[in-house]
């Protein structure tokens, strides 16, 4: 019979949790401070908004904050926790069944339906509709009994107008209670939150969320990995280290790979010898995530401009936006390209993830440096 720890520990995918979160101790004391204010009955003085490229841990980080309140939930009943993605909310209404006690809202409504809505705070259902302020004041109330604290992954891909009425009512409902709306997205979430007309969020609480550094690369493949009864000797762990880039996805296709490989081999310890096809399966699944990406940029004809970028970026870690615009105004080869602006292209490009800005500096990096020099060895 399968037992549970015939299982691979690591499961690398969109968001599932690593079997040892490493390396995020600064991210979650920030978050842990938050927690702490509310659960005293302080508001954060603003949203938190979360966001890094794909593969990076945003939506793993997202499950621990989670668990971390539910775990104080279940200690003292004193925070609540509400989790959705943009795909569940596509109407007001569906809005305030994610704030508000569905409890009190089937007695409140016993056959509600939606009606016609302008703005998110005019949401309502019943035949007669009801006050919108009745609907927040109830919220408020609520928070003020148990503070709540919303999840909303993908945010970059929220319905513009519905995200401009959450992120009033967010401001709206901290001005009384204790309540904290948390936004997690790619690279392209700061720019998406400034088009939408709420401009308190430029003094939002901004996390970036990159790449590890070396040891907590090796502790999330070690610590598992050892939990198993698998040893990795150091020159291997060298390697292996080096060869994810301490990118989190990366680390968990190792992980995943060298698990396999010593169940399959029945092996008590890895070496360099003995890696070789753990590698081949590592590479062969990034050389997939590669080329989804690489295409994605040709078929919007800008991948003589990835091209460019990405020599820039063999020579250097950072660079500035300027100097982007520049690389990337001079390599656009339609004229139909030519219409937009370049700060559109540039935010194209950070949108899928191929340069990005990290919060507290005003310059750039690879989203994925390897995924830069497969570009520009497919190029050559």
């Amino acid at each position: 019979m399968t037992q549970i720890g015939d299982f691979n520990p690591f499961n690398p995918g969109s968001g599932e949790s690593p079997p040892y979160l490493a390396g995020r101790e600064s991210e979650q004391g920030r978050l842990r401070k938050i927690l702490a204010e509310i659960s005293a009955g302080r508001s954060p003085a603003a949203e938190t908004v979360m966001y890094g490229p794909r593969g990076m841990g945003k939506t793993v980080l997202l499950n621990w904050l989670e668990d971390e309140v539910e775990k104080g939930g279940a200690k003292n009943n004193s925070i609540r926790v509400s989790r959705v993605t943009p795909d569940q909310l596509t109407s007001p209404a569906e809005m305030w069944d994610f704030l508000i006690s569905k409890n009190w809202l089937q007695k409140k409504f016993p056959n509600k339906k939606e009606v016609g809505v302008k703005g998110f705070l005019y949401g309502a259902w019943t035949e007669n509709s009801t006050s919108p302020k009745e609907l927040l004041d109830k919220l408020i109330h609520q928070c003020k009994k148990s503070p709540l604290v919303c999840l909303l992954d993908e945010a970059h891909t929220m319905d513009a107008g519905l995200c401009n009425g959450l992120l009033n009512l967010s401001q709206a409902v901290r001005n009384e209670a204790p309540f904290l709306l948390v936004l997690a997205g790619t690279p392209g979430l700061r720019h998406f939150l400034s088009t939408v007309n709420a401009s308190f969020v430029e003094r939002s609480n901004v996390i970036g969320i990159a790449r590890l550094d070396a040891q907590a690369t090796a502790d999330a493949i070690v610590k598992p990995l050892n939990e198993h009864g698998i040893e990795i000797d150091d020159n291997t762990l060298a390697q292996v280290v080096e060869d994810s880039q301490h990118y989190p996805y990366f680390i968990q296709l190792w992980g995943a790979a060298l698990w396999d490989l010593a169940k399959e081999k029945d092996l008590q310890k890895l070496t360099s010898q003995e890696i070789t096809e753990a590698e081949t399966k590592v590479g062969n699944r990034r050389l997939n995530f590669y080329e989804q990406r690489r295409k994605t940029l040709s078929d919007i004809g800008l991948l003589p401009a990835a091209v460019a970028i990405a020599a820039v970026f063999q020579d250097t870690e950072t660079t500035t936006r300027d100097y982007l615009k520049e690389i990337i105004a001079d390599n656009l080869p339609d004229d139909s390209l030519a219409t937009q602006s370049v700060n559109e292209h540039l935010q194209t490009f950070i949108r899928h993830e191929f340069i990005w800005n990290p919060p507290d500096t005003n310059l750039y990096e690879a989203g994925i440096p390897s995924l830069m020099r497969y570009v520009l060895d497919r190029q050559r």
